[in-house]
């Protein structure tokens, strides 16, 4: 039983994982891409309000 919810918690976090890539492709492009410090801050933009201080860069 405990395989079995152990396994579930890993697909679960495979797929959260894999969603959120998804989702926020352009932000990672951006910052992938960027050349310089100020344009990989200027990538937070690409995120929403609530999530830029945990993903994006204070700055």
């Amino acid at each position: 039983m405990s395989g079995l919810v152990t396994a579930s918690l890993a697909i679960a976090l495979v797929a959260a994982s894999f969603t959120a890539q998804l989702v926020y492709r352009d932000y990672y492009t951006c910052t992938n891409d960027a050349l310089t410090n100020e344009a990989k801050q200027s990538c937070t933009e690409l995120l929403p309000k609530e999530l830029r201080g945990f993903l994006g860069t204070d700055g």
